[in-house]
């Protein structure tokens, strides 16, 4: 019976899904060390070009990281071959020192907007994630990623 019910929650939770929403998040080396050089792609498509969508970065690092910010550069590559470059310092922590992400016990997790209620045109988009630290390596990263939401 637990089955059942289990496999119907389940075909309901992907029926609900939108096809138009996506996140990938990928965990780094048990080091936590995003090496300079280690870019990460991601790709998303996009089948309804009349709604706007929100897309994020997406950041898990351990509790009490040292920096108030990180930077970072984003390359998106549109459906039809045009790029546009975002570069933008994530913010890890309030003035007062207080983690803005999401904390429960040594991670946290962090949501920051690279845009929002965007026009996408239909196709298939590509993300690509430099670490821009001023170090062979930014410590106590436990992985990135990208969210890509339809807005109501």
């Amino acid at each position: 019976m637990k089955t059942a019910i289990t496999f119907l929650m389940l075909v309901t939770l992907i029926s609900c899904t939108d096809k138009n929403n996506f996140k990938q998040f990928e965990e780094l080396p048990e080091s936590h060390q995003w090496e300079k050089n280690a870019t990460k792609t991601f790709e998303f498509g996009i089948d309804d070009e009349t709604k706007t969508y929100s897309i994020s970065f997406l950041f898990s690092h351990i509790y009490g990281f040292q920096f108030n910010t990180i930077p970072v550069s984003f390359l998106l590559e549109n459906p039809d071959g045009t790029t546009e470059t975002i570069n933008k310092a994530i913010v890890i922590k309030e003035k007062n020192g207080k983690d803005i992400g999401d904390c429960v016990g040594d991670v946290c997790d962090l949501k920051s907007i690279l845009k929002e209620n965007t026009k996408l045109q239909k196709g298939n988009y590509k993300i690509t994630i430099s670490n821009n630290f001023n170090g062979p390596y930014l410590p106590n990263v436990i992985g990135i990623g990208i969210q890509v939401e339809k807005q109501k």
